[in-house]
């Protein structure tokens, strides 16, 4: 899992920030129509507010789950590309274990 996802998906025709993001899906904020097929994505890089449509990824992915405050999808595929550029854009790489912090 990476922290600070620092990205906004397009999703359903509605832009949702992204609330968690790993290598194999995303958790939203509501906001978008689910649908029970695979549904098309694109997230895009956001800092200070401002999304850089101009260097976003495409994929797609399906429902995991529908819980109060947020949705979670999965990548479907997770393609190397799509984990390469989620990784890129967490500049915070994966969490370290807690048993590791102590």
């Amino acid at each position: 899992r990476f922290r600070g996802s620092g990205l906004m998906a397009n999703i359903g025709g509605k832009l949702v920030r992204v609330t968690g993001v790993s290598a194999g899906g995303m958790k939203l904020e509501k906001g978008f129509k689910l649908v029970p097929d695979s549904m098309r994505f694109t997230l895009y890089p956001s800092e200070g507010g401002k999304v850089d449509i101009n260097n976003g990824i495409g994929g797609t992915c399906r429902l995991v789950r529908e819980e109060a405050d947020f949705i979670a999808m999965r990548f479907d595929p997770a393609t190397y590309r799509l984990v390469k550029f989620v990784a890129d854009c967490t500049n915070a790489g994966p969490e370290r274990d807690s048993f590791l912090e102590k």
